[in-house]
């Protein structure tokens, strides 16, 4: 693009090469000899004056980022981004915010920062007309339209937009740790000290009470999960089988039936199965447990589904008895 442009000066008898500087007498000749030294991405046909340019360009078609900081472990495409990265880990931090007095080690993070507290979003997404706070929130935000979550757990078989998200499930989820947050109340323990404040809003006695049924919930999130119930509404779709489900969790649960990876192992025969519920249900098989009674004839049973079936019998006889009678 450097080429064709320096081109455009060559009628006003420009003697310096825009490429290269030199003096020449002859430019339009003298800019052909570049052409030669020119690189193409493969991809989208951009040129750099070296491969070693061009390569670097390529990893933002490819998606590789080599180079990693070692304190995080979060990587980079270019040398130069994680050089500035880097800077985040050092403790002088001298651009402070004047409304928070947060500070941050660059300039341009206190901007993007200020943004929060004056409201300003400059950067819309095209798709969806959402604003956000800065560049980077709307590259991030983008990923949500396109579905494709390419970071998947080789433990459970979930699925992730961002590398990040996969690292905090795996530290999260799979690490083994120790439960140091004990709720007072009822002695369970939790891994971490939010998800024992989420906890303690059951013992709670404030309620948020379901308009419909009068159940008490925790919080306006639950509140909300649980109006779907009431509404019929399946929001989350499979994009695998196109099947519809009432919540996140319970699609996000089906979905590892279609990665087929079955990490619920039983130790007494050696099935496998894709989620913990599944086991749980199989162990009953093992072990005897039948936690569904019937409240008319005591009949125990492994599964709800199957007390619900045997309860339409029930109602069958009551109807039949019901039937002669009148007759």
């Amino acid at each position: 693009m450097l080429i064709k442009h320096s081109w455009g000066h060559v009628h006003e008898q420009e003697s310096v090469c825009g490429v290269c500087g030199e003096n020449v007498e002859d430019l339009r000749h003298h800019l052909k000899t570049h052409q030669k030294t020119l690189e193409d991405c493969d991809i989208c046909g951009k040129s750099f004056l070296t491969a070693g340019s061009r390569d670097k360009h390529a990893a933002l078609h490819t998606g590789e980022k080599p180079y990693e900081c070692d304190v995080c472990h979060k990587a980079y495409v270019l040398k130069s981004s994680l050089k500035a990265h880097r800077w985040e880990h050092v403790q002088e931090k001298p651009h402070k915010c004047q409304v928070c007095n947060r500070s941050f080690a660059f300039s341009h993070l206190l901007t993007i920062h200020s943004s929060s507290h004056t409201g300003e979003k400059p950067y819309t997404c095209d798709v969806c007309g959402k604003s956000l706070f800065d560049l980077r929130s709307l590259s991030r935000h983008k990923l949500t339209h396109s579905g494709e979550k390419r970071h998947v757990c080789q433990v459970c078989g979930k699925r992730f937009l961002l590398p990040e998200n996969l690292k905090g499930h795996s530290k999260r989820i799979h690490t083994a740790r120790d439960k140091t947050h004990l709720c007072d109340i009822c002695c369970k323990t939790f891994h971490s000290l939010p998800q024992l404040k989420v906890h303690l809003k059951t013992h709670s006695g404030d309620k948020i009470l379901c308009q419909e049924c009068g159940k008490g919930l925790s919080s306006r999130g639950a509140l909300r999960r649980h109006m779907v119930i009431h509404t019929g509404e399946k929001p989350h779709k499979c994009s695998e089988c196109g099947r519809t489900f009432n919540a996140l969790s319970i699609l996000r649960g089906h979905m590892k039936t279609h990665s087929g990876v079955k990490p619920f192992v039983c130790n007494i025969c050696g099935k496998v199965c894709a989620r913990k519920e599944h086991l749980t249900v199989h162990m009953r098989l093992h072990n005897g447990e039948k936690p569904y009674k019937c409240i008319v004839c005591e009949k125990a049973f492994t599964q709800s589904h199957c007390l619900k079936t045997h309860m339409k019998n029930h109602r069958r006889e009551e109807e039949t008895a019901a039937d002669a009678i009148t007759s």
